[in-house]
């Protein structure tokens, strides 16, 4: 089959390259942005490469509606892996043409859609490389290790939409109610509470506050998008200021706590802020290097496991995850991976681990082995081409 592959700045690309390539699949690379896809220029780029070299399908990372539009129009498929939660570019209509073969990561995600009768979206986890880690982690220079690490955004680098909500004001009474929906929020693990429990009244005066409307042709309700893009990413931001805090609070001093994030400027007294990681050649050498790797999943992924849970894993690295349906499900708790389901639950599981090594090897070995039974890119290729 040969394979026009939309290649932006993005996680995975070449490690999917490479998988298409081993599963006998020819690939023909068009490149392009982020901005590019999001725009209508993208299809006449599509529907002359495609010609051109006589493509079979359009494969790239995330959905993008004027890609499913030009595949339609030039008759071939178009096949979409989505990492992003949320993902706003799913909620357009261009979704239901036929020739979209669109895979999410979290099942809660996939479940919306199908119980709306829409059946061009399935289910299908992230994966990782373990033999380019092995390789990279090789010709690596020695350091990046920690006793406990955390790799990811603090997202309060940019689009902080909760407190331009706030700022302009919003009724006492409302205010309440959302920091309630925040409190509780933090206590429940598989559930988005906020979805739920918006009411309109509450709507309408956080929308008064911050006037954020869907883009153009975008069918999203004005509930998931304050429910994802306010609340969630606000309940994330706060869970882990709080976890690095007390991490370092507890283990600064005796132990090397490592974060590395966008945000060079945030401190947490006992946690060594480095800075931002390159994702492709410096992340997974931290994965494997550190005793324990943490992952606080972003709270609008609902049961799904974050690509960084993969990459741990498939890094030999042992991780210890925030509670997952999708991750319980796929993998064993406390032997290929642990969970914890509360901040205090964290804390105790890192003094436990950083005190029991072989268990923690034991585990981290399992878990790589598990990446390398099911979870790797050439297996998604092969569930996703045949």
């Amino acid at each position: 089959m040969k394979i026009l592959y939309l290649l932006w700045e993005c996680c995975g690309n070449p490690e999917m390259i490479q998988a298409m390539r081993t599963a006998g699949h020819d690939v023909v690379v068009l490149q392009t942005s982020q901005d590019g896809l999001l725009g209508p220029g993208i299809a006449d780029s599509i529907k002359k490469a495609a010609a051109e070299n006589a493509c079979d399908i359009v494969y790239g990372f995330n959905y993008f509606p004027y890609v499913a539009e030009a595949a339609k129009a030039c008759g071939i498929d178009y096949y979409a892996w989505v990492y992003d939660n949320p993902c706003v570019q799913l909620y357009s209509y261009t979704v239901t043409y036929p020739t979209n073969h669109i895979y999410v990561f979290d099942s809660d995600t996939y479940l919306k859609f199908h119980t709306e009768g829409i059946n061009t979206i399935s289910f299908l986890p992230m994966a990782a490389d373990p033999d380019r880690v092995e390789a990279l982690c090789r010709e690596t220079r020695p350091g990046y290790g920690a006793d406990i690490s955390f790799v990811g955004s603090l997202y309060n680098e940019r689009h902080d939409f909760y407190h331009r909500m706030v700022d302009k004001g919003l009724p006492d009474r409302t205010y309440g109610y959302i920091r309630g929906i925040i409190e509780a929020q933090k206590a429940v693990y598989g559930m988005d509470l906020s979805e739920h429990l918006l009411t309109d009244e509450v709507l309408e005066d956080m929308h008064a506050a911050l006037p954020m409307e869907p883009s153009a042709g975008s069918v999203i309700t004005r509930r998931t998008l304050f429910s994802q893009y306010v609340i969630d990413r606000q309940v994330t931001v706060e869970e882990r200021h709080r976890m690095l805090t007390e991490l370092g609070a507890r283990f600064g001093g005796r132990y090397e706590v490592s974060l590395y994030t966008h945000d060079a400027s945030a401190s947490f007294p006992g946690v060594a802020n480095h800075g931002p990681a390159d994702q492709f050649n410096e992340t997974p050498v931290i994965f494997n290097r550190s005793r324990i790797n943490l992952n606080i999943a972003l709270r609008s992924i609902v049961n799904g496991i974050p690509l960084r849970c993969f990459e741990i894993m498939g890094a030999g690295g042992f991780l210890l995850s925030s509670y997952a349906g999708d991750l319980a499900d796929m993998f064993v708790p406390g032997e290929e991976f642990v969970y914890y389901e509360s901040a205090e639950d964290m804390l105790a599981k890192c003094a436990y681990y950083l005190e029991h090594e072989d268990e923690r090897a034991a585990i981290a070995a399992a878990g790589l082995a598990g990446i390398r039974k099911s979870h790797t890119y050439l297996h998604r290729v092969r569930e996703m081409l045949g």
